[in-house]
């Protein structure tokens, strides 16, 4: 059966839109937050490059292997793309293509002690509210569809995590008022914000950051593009560096900051991201 469902998949993306590849087979009905995560495909690849998108989505179902299985509303299939650092993560339920997203492997361990889970209208997709040593994060789980119901409020858990630019550029000097009334400069700060405090279309994974890059760049590939990697620690709350790998396609990378040496600011607008193994 498993096979069947996979070559009759593989000729679905073609024929939609970039901007529906996280609705694909949603079930009727309003759910706890509508739509996905599919419309991040553009932290990796252009709107003009929609065909070579969805001919490489159809080949990560053709060419899958080992699907994983699990349970939803029906008879749930993830499969991914190969790679060491990047994949392609492509959720099938009930024979019908649900949702496929961008996903990176491996990452910094962050624990986080869980507030609240946030469920798609999917039921598959969702969201991790949660504190990192008193830090408040939020998050895309991008295994959620696997561990959905494992998680328990105020239980700690360890998430690999990573992040996707929207943008990313070398940071501005740039000086903020105190509450005693004094400028104090952000050169070398660890400091990160919602983006939704000052974006109304943002999510609750989407942050704003500033940071020293805290090693050399190196790249990965996915969907045949090669993205830069930028090693940073997004924040010290209490001391514990919350390590992160951001990786940004050439669109999302403003050109000064091209030759970004180790110790230099960098600032952007990421989607942040993790998972439980």
């Amino acid at each position: 059966m498993i096979r069947r469902v996979i070559r009759r998949l593989a000729a679905q993306p073609e024929e939609v839109p970039l901007s529906s590849v996280s609705d694909l087979g949603e079930p009727p009905g309003t759910g706890p937050k509508p739509g996905g995560h599919g419309d991040h495909w553009g932290c990796v690849v252009r709107a003009s490059d929609q065909g070579d998108l969805l001919r490489f989505i159809s080949d990560v179902i053709r060419e899958a292997e080992r699907p994983e299985m699990f349970q939803a509303a029906g008879t749930g299939m993830a499969v991914h793309s190969a790679g060491e650092r990047l994949r392609a993560r492509v959720l099938v339920e009930n024979e019908r293509l649900v949702s496929a997203y961008p996903e990176a492997v491996g990452g910094a361990l962050w624990p986080v002690t869980v507030t609240e889970v946030v469920t798609w209208a999917n039921g598959i997709e969702g969201q991790i509210k949660g504190a990192c040593h008193g830090a408040e994060v939020a998050f895309f789980d991008t295994r959620f569809y696997a561990n959905r119901r494992k998680y328990r409020m105020g239980e700690t858990y360890s998430f690999r995590m990573s992040a996707f630019a929207y943008v990313l550029g070398r940071a501005a000097d740039t000086e903020v008022d105190t509450d005693m009334g004094a400028k104090v400069s952000l050169r070398g700060a660890h400091a990160f914000m919602p983006a939704s405090l000052d974006n109304d279309t943002a999510d609750v994974d989407d942050y704003w950051f500033q940071s020293p890059l805290e090693d050399e760049v190196s790249t990965a590939q996915l969907a045949g593009r090669l993205l830069r990697v930028y090693p940073v620690i997004l924040a010290l709350p209490e001391d514990f560096p919350m390590a992160l790998s951001i990786y940004a396609a050439q669109h999302a990378v403003a050109p000064d900051a091209a030759n970004l040496q180790p110790g230099e600011d960098l600032e952007g607008f990421l989607w942040l991201q993790g998972y439980v193994e």
